[in-house]
């Protein structure tokens, strides 16, 4: 009889500690996406209410979700670091920036991939074939430009062409605007802004109006390469492990249901954006070979050493596992 009643004092004591555990968790879980199909999976989780799935499963079915909506990746830094936001998403480039940063205290890492897709240097000025073809006079609209993932990708091509002791050779060129906006400015027919750095579809729409393609991130990379990751704090991670674990549950159901169904998951894309683009064009863009929805990174390691070569980050990344939280190891990065 009295080793029912410990049994069952253990029990409400541990019941009441989970209780005590899970109203430590944020009740509000902060997170953000940014335009294009690359955040595919963000979409998704949203249309589908795949966080709040999960934060019920993990024992938080009170906890909320908010999504922002941000257009760089610089400006998700700052977000995350005010506590504004609690996982951050955008373009390699700021994630490693921030992963160099802040080493030492808040620990920023990432929590998985999104997608890999060829980036592409557009324009509409006949002269300009190749990156030597640009003048001081040209310029090359780009998101997050200096800290964007298209800035290292133009950096990369510009010590491949002038050597790697010219590799800022073309960033004073850049100029820091927002994909739509960058590619409206482009498409105005101005003479300041004729060529535009950018991802799909609004690369794709620059070149169904008569844009050329410069340059393929691809082919920089040699071959696909992790475009698009979500980063956070191993303060969030350590302190809110259900809400953390919820967010990565609901990526991984997000990015099978997106290999599983590209229709449907184009359908909510559109709906999203109110319907301005076309399901059947979005589904195309998706289905291309090179376009992969994936939260293992590919080729984020080279990405990470050129960086480090050319002094955007002090620490040299060893393995693709030092960029990223330990929840992701298992899988097949590089």
């Amino acid at each position: 009889m009295k080793m029912l009643k410990w049994k069952c004092w253990l029990a409400a004591f541990a019941l009441a500690a989970g209780g005590a555990s899970a109203q430590t968790e944020v009740a509000e879980v902060k997170l953000m996406s940014q335009y294009g199909i690359g955040y595919m999976q963000l979409t998704v989780m949203k249309a589908e209410k795949l966080v709040e799935k999960h934060l019920a499963r993990n024992g938080l079915p009170a906890s909320k979700v908010s999504w922002a909506t941000l257009g760089a990746g610089a400006a998700a830094n700052d977000a995350l670091l005010s506590g504004q936001l609690h996982m951050a998403a955008g373009g390699t480039g700021p994630a490693l920036i921030l992963w160099d940063r802040t080493r030492a205290n808040v620990d920023v890492r990432g929590v998985a991939a999104l997608s890999s897709m060829p980036n592409m240097l557009v324009t509409r000025n006949p002269n300009i074939k190749t990156v030597k073809d640009f003048t001081e006079k040209d310029r090359i609209a780009m998101a997050g430009a200096g800290s964007s993932v298209q800035t290292t990708y133009l950096q990369m091509a510009a010590a491949r062409e002038f050597g790697i002791e010219n590799f800022k050779k073309l960033n004073p060129l850049m100029v820091n605007l927002a994909h739509p906006e960058g590619l409206r400015a482009m498409l105005s027919g101005g003479a300041e802004i004729q060529s535009q750095f950018t991802s799909p579809p609004f690369q794709n729409s620059a070149i169904e109006a008569g844009a050329r393609v410069v340059l393929n991130s691809y082919d920089i990379m040699g071959g696909p390469n992790t475009f698009l990751m979500v980063w956070s704090t191993n303060k969030f991670r350590t302190e809110n492990p259900r809400s953390y674990k919820a967010v990565l549950d609901a990526l991984r159901e997000a990015t099978e249901m997106i290999n599983a169904n590209k229709r449907k998951a184009a359908e909510q894309y559109v709906a999203e954006g109110g319907g301005k683009e076309n399901v059947d064009r979005i589904l195309a863009l998706m289905s291309d070979p090179q376009v992969r929805y994936t939260l293992a990174p590919e080729r984020i390691l080279p990405f990470a050493q050129f960086m480090h070569q050319v002094g955007t980050l002090k620490t040299r990344a060893a393995s693709w596992k030092d960029l990223f939280f330990p929840d992701i190891h298992d899988l097949p990065g590089s």
